[in-house]
């Protein structure tokens, strides 16, 4: 997490620029995005970007003496009846409130938007002719997951240790040929082991997505694409980059 001094003005104001480019539109209906919790219209000169809000990153926020939290992946995801101050979200809550800190959310609306951290991954991977792996209903422009073609082919043993340097992270678990031939890439940010499939069928050779379940690897590599799982962590870090990046 970083403190991000390039969104200055209300909450509204900052909630306009985010929904510029990545309206509340393209969340999907399970999901909770917005402003989560505070004053809408509290002036904001400070704001702290986390990809997860959690009891430290609000206490580092607040020695940070931030203004507002914007986070990637929000709090309060399934609801929750009541507010005690025992529980990890209960003392969250407390200490926003208390200090007047707003948290404002910006989960799949920010994976599935044009320029959105699906579309950054495929830059990082130099794809060509991207397209959408699996479009948003209501937006021909949005959607979830990416795929494109690398300038060249290469091994898919030489890919993974590419993939590595590319997302900076020592680790992947990986399952497929190491000699088969890389072209075609999708990218999917997060947890996205549902989309496979539909990589497939749209002749990706190689899917970079994270949290893949040992078996559900297996089943999928056996349809013939190779599997990378980077994590969850490497794969959204960059909506950090994204949420932070001056408007011009």
């Amino acid at each position: 997490y970083e403190i991000a001094q390039c969104l200055v003005g209300s909450e509204m104001c900052i909630r306009d620029r985010i929904e510029n480019v990545c309206p509340e539109r393209l969340a999907y209906s399970w999901d909770n995005v917005g402003l989560l919790c505070g004053d809408e219209n509290k002036d904001v000169k400070k704001v702290f970007v986390t990809l997860d809000t959690n009891i430290n990153t609000v206490k580092e926020a607040i020695s940070k003496n931030a203004d507002m939290i914007v986070s990637h992946h929000p709090i309060l995801l399934g609801g929750i009846k009541r507010i005690d101050y025992s529980t990890s979200v209960g003392q969250m809550l407390k200490l926003l409130i208390e200090n007047n800190i707003p948290l404002f959310a910006a989960h799949t609306n920010m994976d599935t938007a044009k320029g959105g951290i699906n579309d950054k991954l495929a830059e990082m991977f130099e794809l060509t002719d991207i397209k959408i792996l699996d479009q948003h209903t209501d937006d021909s422009s949005a959607g979830l997951g990416r795929y494109g073609r690398l300038e060249k082919t290469i091994k898919f043993g030489d890919f993974a240790e590419h993939c590595k340097k590319i997302l900076g992270t020592p680790f992947l678990r990986v399952s497929g040929d190491f000699e088969k031939d890389i072209n075609t890439v999708a990218v999917a940010s997060g947890s996205c082991s549902e989309i496979i499939p539909i990589a497939f069928e749209k002749g990706a050779d190689v899917i970079i997505t994270g949290d893949m379940k040992y078996h559900n690897m297996i089943d999928m590599t056996e349809l013939g694409i190779c599997v990378i799982d980077a994590g969850h962590y490497p794969t959204e870090i960059l909506s950090l980059i994204h949420i932070s990046e001056p408007t011009r």
